[in-house]
Formats: structure tokens, sequence, C-alpha cells
């Protein structure tokens, strides 16, 4: 990952603008931008940069609009309650969870609950990946809450 020169950066920032200018209009971006029109032409001709907080508060508006900026460092923006899924176990979690959904919907085979067969069918090793990671949080759990249950004499 290298950083980007003044025009990489107004190639990708130039990049951006044109696709957020197709999906909201030109009018509702400059509006945002908190420039008029003609002034956004200026911009989208490489001949004006908006300020550094006008860009960057774009994605008050937009939460996509640093895409392709973010992308040449190999990032995307997403919100602080996305789930994440660069992470093994998040990956593990979540397909369990699609598959757990699959096969309690009322149209599965066995309807809401899960047949032999389907539960056959599914990634032994995810499963049992996850229970036993969520298996030793439970049990750090009891054992962190055993010394305060013992304290209050139960």
């Amino acid at each position: 990952m290298q950083p980007l020169t003044e025009q990489q950066f107004r190639a990708k920032w130039l990049r951006a603008l044109s696709r957020l200018c197709d999906n909201h209009g030109d009018g509702q971006v400059a509006l945002w931008l908190g420039i008029t029109e003609r002034h956004l032409r200026n911009v989208k001709a490489g001949t004006s940069l908006p300020s550094a907080d006008r860009i960057w508060n774009l994605l008050a508006f937009d939460d996509s609009a640093h895409d392709e900026l973010d992308g040449e460092y190999g990032l995307k923006n997403v919100g602080a309650n996305a789930v994440c899924t660069s992470d093994p176990l998040t990956i593990d979690l979540i397909a369990l969870a699609h598959e757990t959904a699959q096969a309690e919907a009322p149209d599965s085979p066995g309807g809401t609950a899960t047949t032999d067969h389907e539960l056959l069918l599914k990634d032994e090793g995810r499963l049992r990946k996850c229970y036993r990671t969520l298996g030793t949080w439970l049990a750090r759990i009891d054992e962190i809450r055993r010394p305060t249950l013992r304290a209050v004499g139960q």
C-alpha cells in the first residue's frame, strides 16, 4: 500500500463524486457539499476541490461516499454496528446463523424443527468450532460470576 499523490487523490475523488452525482443528482450533492451547482461543475472538471471537511462530511449523507478512496487502501467504511466479515469466527457464526434460519424456516422440510437429515448436512467442523468458542466464553462468565454468587450467599 502506498500513499496517494495529489493527482491520484483527485482522480479517485472525481470517480466518487461522479458516482454520487449519478446516484443522488447534481443538485443534492452540491447541497451536501455546500456549494452551487456551477461550483460543482468546476469541481467535476477538476479545476476546484472542496475543503477536506466538506469531502469528509459527505459520509453523513451517503456512507459509501469515500469507497473509491478507501479502496485504494484496502479499506471500506462501515457502520459501527456492522458485522465484520474478515474475522474467521465471525464468518462461521454468520454462516451458522444463516443455516439455522434456513433449517428452521416454516417452508423447510421439517418446518420450524431441524430434521436429522438437515442436521447431518451441516458443516460439523464449523458447528464444533462455534460450540467450543461459545462454551469457553460461557465457562469464563461462570468463573467470573462464581465469586460474586458466593459473596452474596448463593
